[in-house]
């Protein structure tokens, strides 16, 4: 009776960590789990910790991993833009991206220069199908870049907090 009492207790009490969700303690005629585990790792399971893979950008944690991201531009025109001495390229990345987050504010645009490209990437994503349902909106919205839009597997960042 007192063991039945117990179980009863126990069922109802919420768990602090996975430790004490699996354990259970035996039943009549069957077995039970008991976890020996040091203090310092209980501790430590759930928190998390700054590695080579967490980054710091704009004073928020973020978790890097690979996922997918949409290329949406890319130019090499190196001539100087009217009224400015930036490179046409960068103007047109620079334009673009300011036009995507005016659409989509809680979507990153990531622009990347590598001699002579200027590129522009949109998005954080880490299934190819959230990707893709982000590419057909972006060639809906930009008609005339839809063949330039598509879906690159990068380094992305997931935001921890």
């Amino acid at each position: 009776m007192l063991l039945c009492s117990f179980v009863a207790m126990t069922a109802q009490k919420p768990h602090n960590s996975i430790f004490e969700a699996l354990e259970r303690p035996p039943n009549l005629g069957k077995g039970g789990v008991v976890i020996h585990q040091s203090e310092s790792i209980k501790r430590l399971v759930g928190t998390r910790m700054d590695s080579v893979n967490v980054d710091i950008m704009n004073g928020k944690k973020h978790l890097k991993t690979m996922g997918y991201r949409i290329h949406i531009y890319s130019g090499n025109n190196q001539r100087s833009s009217p009224g400015s001495n930036q490179p046409i390229s960068k103007v047109e990345t620079e334009t673009l991206k300011t036009k995507i987050i005016d659409l989509y504010p809680n979507v990153e645009a990531y622009t990347r220069f590598d001699a002579p490209w200027w590129s522009l990437y949109v998005g954080d994503y880490i299934t190819l199908e959230e990707a893709s349902v982000m590419k057909r909106e972006l060639q809906k919205v930009f008609p005339q870049r839809k063949n330039e839009i598509y879906i690159v597997e990068n380094e992305i960042r997931l935001p921890m907090d």
